[in-house]
């Protein structure tokens, strides 16, 4: 699978057309388009205004995720405390309401039962992307090194495609570059096969948090969320094209 330049929290399609507009053909990274999806959302229930703005109703989420070779269409999905158990049926919801250019989903949550992965690829099969978020909430759950986090990963290997290591939670957070490093190097060093890559606080401005770890892991995922908003929590669309132009850049 080809690793991804993202940007997370589109809620128009053209705001996917203008992500597209700088974005390189017949380069080796796709764009990753997403668009998030809750416990709530699906369910029509009041969120939280900050939230509201970045997540499209259920029944939109299909017309932002356009036909085109270049992107990587995945919907973030997180759930509630205490619905863990609708997971597995709000993820193949998703799934049938998404559309025929939906290609996988990123986790927004901190262990979800290995079951569930396990029932989901026995529905739908491999074909899909599952990336799965580790945020600072999973690193606690799993011992708080790398060491623990890293081993915590043998039983989701067979499940997933790829980690991306994300403290922000999609709220800007910038992640310690050499920590980050830490994480990458010792989950890196079991051998499972999955794809590594990293968000909190990227943006037009931040990618230098990226770049020293570029040379060592060349395949990295990146993926921009709350610094792509301006100050009314809308995407900031000039901003959005400036990242992914400097993110091509610099990833070659």
């Amino acid at each position: 699978m080809k690793p991804y330049i993202g940007v997370t929290g589109f809620t128009k399609k053209e705001e996917v057309s203008s992500a597209l507009s700088v974005f390189p053909k017949n380069y080796d990274r796709e764009l990753m388009v997403g668009v998030c999806a809750t416990w709530k959302s699906l369910r029509y229930l009041p969120i939280k205004p900050k939230w509201q703005k970045q997540t499209p109703s259920p029944l939109a989420i299909n017309e932002l995720f356009l036909e085109d070779s270049r992107v990587l269409n995945l919907v973030h999905y997180s759930t509630e405390e205490g619905q863990e158990r609708s997971i597995l049926n709000d993820m193949v919801k998703i799934h049938n309401l998404a559309g025929w250019h939906f290609h996988g989903f990123q986790l927004n949550i901190a262990w979800p039962e290995v079951r569930i992965l396990d029932e989901y690829r026995n529905a739908v099969g491999y074909k899909y992307r599952v990336v799965l978020q580790i945020g600072q909430k999973a690193v606690e759950m799993a011992g708080g090194t790398p060491e623990s986090v890293a081993d915590k990963f043998e039983q989701y290997a067979e499940f997933i495609d790829d980690v991306l290591l994300d403290p922000s939670g999609g709220q800007g957070k910038s992640f310690d570059t050499e920590r980050t490093r830490e994480f990458l190097t010792e989950i890196r060093k079991r051998k499972y096969g999955i794809g590594l890559g990293v968000a909190g606080g990227l943006g037009p401005d931040t990618l230098n948090l990226v770049e020293p770890l570029i040379a060592d892991f060349p395949n990295l995922n990146i993926d921009a969320q709350g610094k792509l908003r301006n100050s009314e929590n809308d995407l900031d669309v000039e901003a959005m094209k400036t990242y992914l132009v400097k993110a091509v850049k610099i990833f070659g």
